[in-house]
């Protein structure tokens, strides 16, 4: 993607007109000037890593990002669309996969936009939902029996729930397999003491990851 277009997206996104930005990156999509995996992992991702709070809005931060994310947010929702008609022309992965955040973990858009890929990648991929307590993922792999479930973690301070839920499911389901992903794998050692299958953190990972269970 061009610097310039990542350029003017992040203007907007500073200037926090939701309904241009919205307008902006739909644009991209209808004439066809982005794909959906670029639109996610060259526009979306980014702006998000690159938010920088001014000196004076120190005291609405945390107002401000969570503004910005509720505007990837939209924009993810109504990508759905398109997501939709090029399902049509996938070849299909016989995988199931189950995309959540763990409990305290709220940090959600990462995890959406995975499951968006995987779809794109031809998995059977659900995401259902950010802050979802241990029993209420054992009881998810109970109903909908995926091959694997994908964790995304985006605060370290949220490893030790991370881990306890990956040895319950070592435990009670060890024929499903543990994907992990999120800023907080980012460091080695943050997942040595954890039990998973597969570290995704970007759409290569991804599609050689749909490469191998696929063959």
């Amino acid at each position: 993607m061009r610097q310039d277009i990542f350029n003017q997206f992040l203007e907007i996104l500073n200037q926090e007109n939701k309904g241009e930005a919205v307008q902006f990156a739909v644009s991209l999509l209808e004439s066809g000037t982005v794909s959906i995996e670029a639109l996610y992992t060259e526009l979306l991702a980014p702006s998000l890593l690159f938010f920088q709070c001014k000196v004076e809005d120190e005291e609405i931060c945390i107002w401000k990002e969570h503004f910005r994310t509720s505007i990837i947010r939209t924009i993810l929702e109504i990508s759905y669309v398109y997501i939709l008609k090029r399902m049509q022309e996938i070849k299909k992965v016989n995988r199931k996969v189950v995309i959540l955040t763990p409990a305290f973990e709220y940090h959600e858009i990462g995890a959406i936009m995975n499951a968006h890929l995987m779809l794109l990648e031809g998995f059977d991929a659900n995401y259902i939902g950010a802050n979802t307590p241990k029993n209420e993922i054992l009881s998810a792999i109970r109903a909908y029996e995926p091959d694997y479930i994908a964790l995304s973690v985006t605060n370290p301070y949220n490893l030790v729930i991370t881990k306890q839920i990956t040895d319950d499911i070592r435990r009670f389901f060890p024929h499903v397999g543990i994907i992990l992903g999120g800023q907080a794998f980012r460091e080695p050692h943050n997942v040595e003491s954890l039990k998973y299958d597969e570290i995704l953190q970007s759409l290569d990972d991804l599609k050689a990851f749909r490469k191998r269970v696929a063959s």
